[in-house]
């Protein structure tokens, strides 16, 4: 059974469906959500596609897919860059160079997958439609909805992209059992974030044994979070689709230092690592600006470290300066001024533009000292 969360956006809606031991039953979903296409181009990387591309491919012959190309990009967040881009475009002309044949793009991965694959269908003759399979717990509750598509660039992390959205989100929990420990919690990362500014009840949630079984793959923990993290976004996404009214900033709670370490540290930590530190920056900033007590900070680096992720990168004070260059690329930031998504209280938050900075280097050399 699958549980179903729908992302509201009129014509551009969508459903996020989650289950267990569902992926054969893909091509099934597909047609009973209008999906009619013969063609497909399947995005994936090397160890996700060896595990389940034989499976995926399967349930779409099954429904009446003729040509189903797979192209393969590397796992990591460095393969998420302008040549394998190019390259995957490339792809798509050489085996799809007929408008009446484009294909549906189905991203089966995790979130440089998602990204960048999101990205070449969102360009491809204008756009063409693709289809989310998450593969990871970070892509299944953050990158897989919402639309933003994108892929690194001189340096700068997620500079050019596009809104692009899915046209459905098919998420089966079986593949997390694929992943690593590390890979688990750096989804974790994401999952905390969403507790704290954006829902006190969850944060409640993870204080409890949650986050335990969530790591512990807990099937029925699995679906209530991971739903509920869909949801939220869902919200978020709906009232701000195209970031432009700063509703869809407060999905950026520690991705603004912890995108700068991110690049800084050539992506020696994940990018929930780097989040889960930028969180902890993020708290401190909000604690020193008077607009949060200590004691948020506290549960925080208490649900981080239960969930076996860093609150610092300790010894690496050389890259202060890289993190400095790189956080003043931030997107947020307009005219000159910082702007900083800062919890308030659990599920609660505000943006601060203009933070002071000596606060920020401050919050960065705590960061990695």
């Amino acid at each position: 059974m699958l549980t179903r969360v729908d992302v509201a956006l009129g014509p551009r809606s969508y459903p996020v469906l989650v289950g267990s031991d569902c992926l054969p039953s893909l091509g099934a979903t597909l047609r009973a959500n209008s999906l009619p296409q013969t063609n497909a181009f399947i995005l994936t990387n090397p160890q996700v596609g060896e595990l389940y591309f034989e499976t995926l491919k399967a349930s779409l012959v099954a429904v009446g897919f003729v040509r189903i190309i797979r192209h393969d990009i590397p796992a990591s967040e460095e393969g998420k860059n302008w040549n394998e881009f190019s390259a995957t475009c490339a792809s798509l002309l050489e085996h799809f160079p007929d408008a009446g044949a484009a294909p549906l793009v189905i991203l089966l991965g995790g979130g440089v997958v998602g990204d960048l694959g999101g990205f070449a269908a969102a360009v491809y003759r204008r756009g063409i439609p693709f289809v989310q399979v998450p593969t990871t717990l970070l892509s299944a509750v953050d990158s897989s909805v919402g639309g933003k598509v994108a892929v690194n660039f001189g340096g700068v992390k997620n500079i050019m992209g596009a809104f692009s959205q899915p046209r459905l989100v098919f998420c089966d929990l079986s593949t997390l059992r694929s992943l690593s420990p590390r890979e688990l919690r750096s989804g974790m990362a994401e999952v905390i974030k969403y507790g704290v500014v954006c829902d006190a009840t969850l944060f409640e949630t993870l204080q409890s044994d949650s986050l335990e079984k969530l790591l512990a793959l807990d099937p029925a923990t699995l679906v209530n979070v991971i739903s509920r993290c869909v949801h939220l976004k869902a919200a978020v996404v709906e009232q701000d689709e195209f970031d432009k009214l700063g509703i869809r900033n407060v999905l950026n709670f520690g991705h603004t230092i912890g995108h700068a370490l991110e690049l800084s540290a050539h992506y020696d930590l994940t990018h929930g690592e780097a989040i889960s530190i930028g969180m902890i920056a993020a708290t401190k900033l909000a604690i020193e600006l008077g607009i949060c007590a200590p004691s948020l900070l506290t549960q925080l680096i208490s649900q981080l470290l239960r969930a076996g992720l860093p609150i610092s990168y300790p010894g690496h004070p050389e890259l202060f300066d890289p993190m400095l260059r790189a956080l003043q690329m931030d997107k947020k930031f307009r005219n000159g001024k910082n702007l900083f998504v800062l919890p308030t209280g659990p599920g609660a938050w505000q943006q601060t533009e203009d933070v002071p900075w000596p606060l920020v280097h401050e919050a960065m050399r705590q960061a990695i000292a």
